[in-house]
């Protein structure tokens, strides 16, 4: 039984990891103007950079890139491109740790991890890619 109560009394002591889901408003403050790199497992996923009045591109971890806007929609940040025009939901996370997105429907193992920012603009090439 003490062996039970000190087991509980230890996993009660940890630390969770709180999870915080950033409003549209904080996500707009933490972006416009910025840079910002996702990771996926360790590797780069991809970089996106944000303009004024909701506007973005972003470059996949090839280089190949891809104009957007984003909005918010049912507690979730959502993001059109033009080359892929369906939407695509996310949930931007203040954790711990830093700040991660989760795509709707999916399980935390997928996660993205914002690995840093900065106000450098992407280096995208083509005529159709980048504002």
């Amino acid at each position: 039984m003490k062996l039970l109560t000190l087991a509980i009394a230890l996993f009660l002591a940890l630390p969770a990891l709180a999870e915080e889901i950033v409003t549209p408003q904080e996500f707009e403050a933490l972006s416009t103007g910025k840079t910002l790199y996702f990771s996926r497992e360790g590797q780069l996923f991809g970089v996106e950079q944000f303009y004024k009045r909701h506007r973005s591109t972003w470059q996949f971890a090839d280089g190949n890139c891809d104009d957007g806007v984003w909005y918010a929609d049912r507690g979730y940040i959502c993001f059109q491109y033009t080359k892929k025009p369906e939407a695509q939901c996310w949930h931007f996370l203040k954790t711990d740790k830093g700040y991660s997105a989760r795509a709707e429907g999916s399980p935390p193992e997928s996660d993205l991890f914002l690995e840093s920012v900065d106000q450098e603009p992407l280096n995208c090439k083509g005529p159709d890619v980048g504002t």
